[in-house]
């Protein structure tokens, strides 16, 4: 029975391995990260990169890459074992605070992407939209517009994902 029950564990484990693999590949992410990131999570305890290659059956380089890209975004970090000299690791289980971190972060730098090229799309075009050229007026007119809308479209998101995050953030604190 107890054999029976260690096998449908480790099915639970393979199967959550790797639909977080699939869930990864869907933001067009490699799925070995969502996989380590899967082993990690159901991890009872902090893994090297030896221990995560072996167990999902990747080199160890596959997975020192991939480590540090979710590193770079907090999904997992490093810890400290008594002990070893080597690297452990862990995950953060809240994901989706993790998802809304980073977000933010990515939108904040998308925003300042797009005020930076409007102003200076609209400084430029601020001459020719002053030339005497009338067709030259009009598509720079059209031009105008249409990036100030965007401008202004980015912002009004901007302003909801944050109202949605901290709405996220403020039931996953009261739970």
């Amino acid at each position: 029975m107890k054999t029976d029950h260690n096998k449908k564990l480790e099915e639970v484990r393979n199967f959550f391995i790797e639909a977080l693999g699939r869930i990864f590949a869907l933001y067009g992410l490699p799925d070995a990260l969502g996989h380590i990131y899967g082993l990690l999570f159901l991890a009872d305890r902090p893994l090297g990169l030896d221990d995560i290659a072996q167990d999902l059956g990747v080199s160890k380089s596959t997975v020192s890459n991939n480590i540090r890209l979710l590193e770079g975004v907090a999904y997992v970090r490093k810890v400290w074992v008594k002990g070893s000299r080597r690297n452990y690791y862990e995950v953060e289980r809240n994901m989706s605070k993790v998802a809304m971190e980073t977000i933010q972060k990515n939108y904040e730098k998308e925003l300042e992407i797009v005020v930076r090229t409007s102003e200076s799309c609209k400084d430029l075009l601020a001459d020719v939209i002053d030339s005497s050229d009338e067709g030259l007026k009009e598509k720079a007119q059209f031009y105008y517009q249409h990036i100030d809308k965007l401008e202004n479209q980015t912002k009004r998101f901007g302003r909801k994902l944050s109202e949605m995050l901290i709405s996220v953030f403020q039931e996953e604190v009261e739970e």
